[in-house]
């Protein structure tokens, strides 16, 4: 398969094509335990999603994308992927649409948990939002509730076993959804260890059915309420890559990014892990 000329799913692109996200959306509407949302100024070199030294106003974003597009030039990709999730904050429509406005012929990009997906599907297609991440990891509410223990749908939290059952339902109908209306979609699964390691392979297959393009299993980074755990072997890492590859393609250079990340991964001014 030839793969997207886009730096979170082909290689060579991956050290060539320089992308910036746009931190303007700080809220999120789920627990992750593995994330520790952190905005601060003084926290310019922790390298991890969740993190950026500022959140910025959609004109402030659309003011940032000038500047990013003028030093690297139309081929650069300009995305959202938080602090929290970008489909939870009304801020990231109105960031693409000041983009689009302005840049017709950018590429742009998004990262999602998915819980908003399937109701965001059709303005992302018209705003030509090209590529979509969204963060599947596990197709089992039993897992899931372990790693996401509640979400907040349309101003109600769901806890346990329920908030995971309709996280994992919006994922998969907002995966489908995205796909059909030609969105190219990369998912990312947290490998943590004890708890949903054995099920990435599965994820990979109904990713696959769904129309994904790559999955992009990602090691713990041991933060938040997971602090205490270790993150997966090398060893675990390589099992999981080489059983997910039977069913898509499998992105193994993932730095798991900042939210305010900015350049060619592992050479821009916030490095990534």
């Amino acid at each position: 398969m030839i793969l997207p000329f886009y730096p979170c799913m082909n290689r060579d692109a991956h050290y060539q094509v320089p992308r910036l996200h746009l931190p303007v959306a700080p809220k999120c509407n789920l627990s992750c335990l593995f994330c520790e949302r952190d905005i601060d100024p003084k926290n310019s070199l922790i390298s991890a999603p969740g993190v950026a030294t500022e959140i910025m106003t959609p004109e402030q974003g659309i003011e940032k994308t000038g500047r990013f597009l003028n030093r690297w030039g139309m081929s650069a990709i300009v995305g959202i992927a938080g602090p929290g999730d970008p489909l939870a904050n009304p801020e990231t429509l109105e960031t693409f649409r000041l983009i689009r406005k302005r840049y017709q012929n950018v590429s742009l990009c998004i990262c999602t948990n998915g819980l908003n997906l399937p109701e965001a599907v059709a303005e992302l297609k018209r705003l030509n939002v090209k590529y979509l991440t969204v963060t599947v990891n596990g197709l089992d509410p039993a897992i899931v509730a372990k790693i996401q223990p509640w979400i907040k749908k349309n101003g109600t939290f769901f806890k346990g076993h329920a908030g995971a059952r309709i996280l994992i339902q919006n994922q998969l109908e907002g995966i489908q959804a995205a796909v059909k209306t030609g969105l190219i979609v990369k998912i990312n699964s947290v490998v943590v260890p004890g708890i949903n390691e054995i099920h990435i392979a599965a994820i990979a297959q109904k990713a696959r059915n769904l129309g994904a393009t790559v999955i992009n299993p990602m090691p713990l980074i041991p933060r938040g309420g997971l602090k205490k755990l270790k993150a997966p072997s090398s060893a675990q890492m390589r099992f999981i890559y080489k059983v997910c590859e039977t069913q898509l393609p499998v992105f193994k250079l993932c730095r798991q990014c900042r939210a305010d990340a900015e350049g060619i991964p592992g050479k821009e001014q916030h490095l990534c892990r």
